[in-house]
Parts: C-alpha cells; structure tokens; sequence
C-alpha cells in the first residue's frame, strides 16, 4: 500500500502529466523559469498513483510504502533509464 510520495525535483522535466491526470498528489510549481512538479501531501487512488508514477517520463515520481520501502520505481528501472539517456 503507498504511504508516500515524493518527487526528485531536479530530474523533472515538467511535462505536467502527474498535475493533469492526479491534481489531489500532484501540483505544479515554479521553480525559476521552469514548471515543475510537487506533491500536494495528500495521497489518491493507489492505481491512480501508480499509473501516474509509471508514466513520468524521467523517472522522478517515487511511491513508497509504510516500511518505507520503494515500491516504484526499481533500481534497475532507475539504471534502464540513466542508460538510454547516456549520449
């Protein structure tokens, strides 16, 4: 069950879908000259925050549990992602 949300800041790149599609978790802040997103430190549907978190782009939503565990995303999503972005 997801207990937690947070949101890695500088790796966000601020395309809005988590704002767009959970506005009750999600909210958009500006931050300089760029919009990027934030959470609303209220939680929402588990299935909702998932497809959410899986669907960011960069990676930068994390969802964890009550242990504090990280349900989403893996290490090695993590690494996936770091590999294809490597010019």
């Amino acid at each position: 069950m997801i207990e937690k949300i947070e949101v890695d800041t500088p790796t966000c790149i601020g395309c809005g879908t988590c704002w767009v599609v959970c506005p009750d978790a999600f909210r958009e802040v500006e931050i300089g000259d760029e919009f990027k997103a934030a959470t609303t430190g209220r939680l929402a549907a588990e299935k909702v925050l998932q497809e959410v978190a899986q669907g960011c782009p960069s990676l930068s939503i994390s969802l964890f549990d009550s242990a504090g565990a990280v349900i989403f995303p893996s290490e090695a999503q993590r690494e996936e992602l770091r590999q294809r972005l490597q010019w």
